[in-house]
């Protein structure tokens, strides 16, 4: 038996969907990469389909292939770069794809012939974060060379938005002038399009107008978003607990070391419980010696270097019993939350839970 779970709340998932829509007012691409930010993939993508989420999108084709051999027939858009010998399979896998690569888009196009098919593209603009997509300068150029291929259908067109947390929306307001722009010149080229999006999670909760009949909502369908405060002001529910037990209470007296490399000195006589989570389950070694968990509704400092089976917290003056339920991540309230475990750690809430390992089961209620 596995002591150490993530606990992933599907009625609360369903509820943040509802939420989605009624904020953003258009239909979902629900993201589930990085194996559905840490909760699952194949499980959420079922609770997402069945919630009526129009299209799914991963960036890389062994995700989208993954979701297709556990069944799923709908819509997928591949969010990320192609390579030239993946273009066979986006055809057998009836995958929708946003490269900008003229030499992938050229074998793209020739595997769909092949196929007696039409790949089908939605173009990506890159309006200043500089990673995906053809920038608005080259824009015209692009729109030539796709006119020359016979087998792509262009049906979409995104951009990806870069500060759409901050309070100050004049860049992401540039951005989406700037989007809006391209978007004229390219349903000018090709006619009207199916798929139109811009905004991700932040974006949505931001209230940012956008030309969007199409969202992209990630990290928000799991109930969190980029910044405590932006949370804070949003009925979003989070989806995710982490829990383990104590597996074993020690006595350590006052000057004996706790874990690798002497990193805690104990100044008194103090008690300790062993809790079998560590980096190998995801859970950051930058929180030694400053991280906490929860034992029976008290915040237990974690003692000592985070190894990557277990860590081990002081428990001085509580009543714990090897058996009794550890919160490793919880709401704030019972257990720290992951803005917590982020802040603490000096990173984003999003590396908290995309780094959450398989030897970690995952349990849906």
């Amino acid at each position: 038996m596995n002591r150490s779970k993530a606990i992933i709340n599907t009625k609360n998932i369903r509820h943040n969907l509802r939420i989605i829509r009624e904020k953003s007012g258009t239909k979902i691409i629900g993201i589930v990469k990085a194996n559905g930010y840490g909760t699952g993939i194949n499980e959420i993508s079922k609770v997402l389909r069945d919630e009526g989420v129009e299209m799914l999108g991963v960036p890389y084709v062994h995700e989208a292939q993954g979701l297709r051999e556990k069944g799923d027939k709908g819509e997928i858009l591949l969010t990320g770069t192609l390579s030239e010998d993946e273009v066979e399979e986006v055809i057998n896998l009836d995958l929708q794809v946003c490269t900008v690569n003229i030499n992938v888009l050229r074998s793209l196009n020739e595997a769909a012939k092949c196929k007696n098919k039409k790949a089908l593209l939605h173009i990506f603009v890159d309006t200043g974060m500089n990673r995906e997509g053809v920038k608005p300068h080259n824009l015209e150029a692009f729109i030539v060379v796709l006119k020359t291929f016979e087998h792509l259908k262009i049906v979409g067109c995104l951009t990806h938005l870069i500060s759409s947390d901050d309070k100050d929306k004049t860049q992401t307001k540039n951005q989406i002038a700037e989007f809006s722009n391209a978007l004229d010149k390219i349903e000018k080229a090709f006619g009207k399009l199916e798929y139109i999006h811009t905004h991700n999670s932040a974006a949505i909760f931001n209230e940012i107008e956008s030309p969007s009949n199409f969202s992209r909502p990630g990290i928000a369908i799991y109930g969190f978003l980029p910044t405590r405060e932006l949370q804070s002001k949003s009925d979003l529910k989070p989806s995710l607990k982490l829990v383990s037990e104590v597996s074993l209470v020690k006595h350590v007296s006052k000057g004996e070391t706790v874990g690798y490399s002497n990193k805690y000195i104990a100044k008194n006589d103090i008690t300790i419980a062993l809790i079998p989570f560590g980096y190998g389950h995801g859970f950051p070694w930058a929180l030694s010696n400053c991280g906490s968990f929860s034992i029976k509704n008290k915040s237990c400092k974690i003692v000592g270097s985070v190894c990557m089976d277990f860590t081990m917290v002081d428990i001085s003056g509580l009543d714990v019993s090897v058996g009794d339920e550890v919160i490793i991540m919880g709401d704030g309230i019972t257990g720290d939350s992951i803005y917590d475990i982020s802040e603490k750690a000096n990173t984003i809430p999003y590396e908290i839970i995309t780094h959450l390992l398989p030897r970690l089961d995952r349990v849906y209620i």
